[in-house]
């Protein structure tokens, strides 16, 4: 049964939801599916209802399930890098389980993001996130922010494991994970031309330990998702 999202709406078994247009044509012109046929809609917070196409412009709640969220709740704060690798990492990351996408221009960051465009950039990489969410069956969908200094992005990770991955990092990734599940982690990733040592020594002020992951050195669109996977196994979905 197809999945939509339609936030901010509150669902109630018997109550019928008035669809947007956007939603109207996607369901009469793209499906083609008629009066009498079910789709889900979920609000983008666990909350997930069965629906009854009651004509083209509305739907009938049958029945609303509650989803609960992730045990550990995962953010990725990330260099800017240039061209559409965000769209990739964005998109990726959601299939993976990231919940909380903290996006920061950092001091070798080569892509930047112009003030004046920052309001449609995000727009566009919510519709992203939230296409890769209904595709995927997420029922959470992640925030996306825009941090305007790294100092920012660290403050704003009040989380229990803090992890910066660095190719100079003096401990290995599986050295400083903890033993036991934590309910929240922060990965801090940087851009194509890497962390700043004087970046690096920052977010270590702010409790974030340098990691390195092996003997590689991974593009910045590679190493936030190889790491969200190693953490999914360990201590969300995947394992």
């Amino acid at each position: 049964m197809r999945l939509f999202y339609l936030p901010e709406r509150d669902y109630q078994v018997g109550c019928v939801v008035a669809l947007p247009q956007p939603l109207q044509h996607h369901l009469a012109h793209v499906l083609r599916l008629d009066a009498g046929a079910r789709i889900r809609l979920c609000d983008g917070q666990g909350v997930v209802a069965q629906a009854l196409l009651a004509d083209q412009k509305s739907v009938e709640i049958e029945e609303v399930t509650h989803y609960s969220a992730a045990d550990c709740q995962l953010t990725l704060i990330q260099g800017l890098p240039k061209g559409d690798k965000l769209d990739l990492i964005l998109q990726k990351g959601t299939e993976l389980g990231i919940n909380r996408f903290v996006l920061v221009t950092l001091q070798q960051s080569v892509g930047r993001l112009k003030k004046e465009r920052q309001q449609k950039q995000v727009q566009r990489w919510q519709r992203i996130v939230q296409e890769a969410a209904r595709q995927c069956g997420q029922y959470y969908l992640p925030q996306i922010e825009v941090a305007a200094t790294f100092e920012d992005a660290l403050q704003s990770a009040a989380v229990e494991c803090r992890l910066l991955l660095w190719e100079n990092g003096r401990q290995s990734l599986a050295q400083q994970l903890p033993a036991r599940r934590p309910q929240s982690l922060a990965l801090v990733v940087g851009p194509e031309g890497g962390i700043a040592s004087a970046e690096v020594q920052q977010a270590e002020r702010f409790g974030f330990v340098p990691v390195r992951l092996g003997q590689r050195i991974l593009r910045t669109e590679t190493a936030g998702l190889a790491i969200t996977a190693i953490l999914q196994y360990l201590y969300g979905d995947l394992g």
